[in-house]
């Protein structure tokens, strides 16, 4: 995987462990890596992986609000 500096979402500040998203083998990313894919982006979800300690895009680790249970009327 190539990085192009005009588009790199974010800075690695700690190293992880993510798998391709095309070929689905593990990779090994350093702290000071660069990430440019958002499907690569998207697995790195603590905050303290990343410099400035936020993922650069929605990784949807935010729960959606829960919807009102359905009630029956007697």
């Amino acid at each position: 995987m190539s990085t192009d500096d005009s588009q790199v979402l974010g800075v690695l500040a700690a190293t992880v462990h993510v798998l391709h998203p095309a070929e689905r083998i593990p990779l090994i990313l350093t702290a000071g890596s660069p990430i440019a894919d958002p499907a690569v982006a998207e697995q790195i979800t603590n905050p303290d992986c990343w410099i400035g300690g936020q993922p650069p895009v929605d990784t949807g680790t935010e729960k959606a609000p829960k919807k009102p249970a359905k009630t029956t009327s007697s």
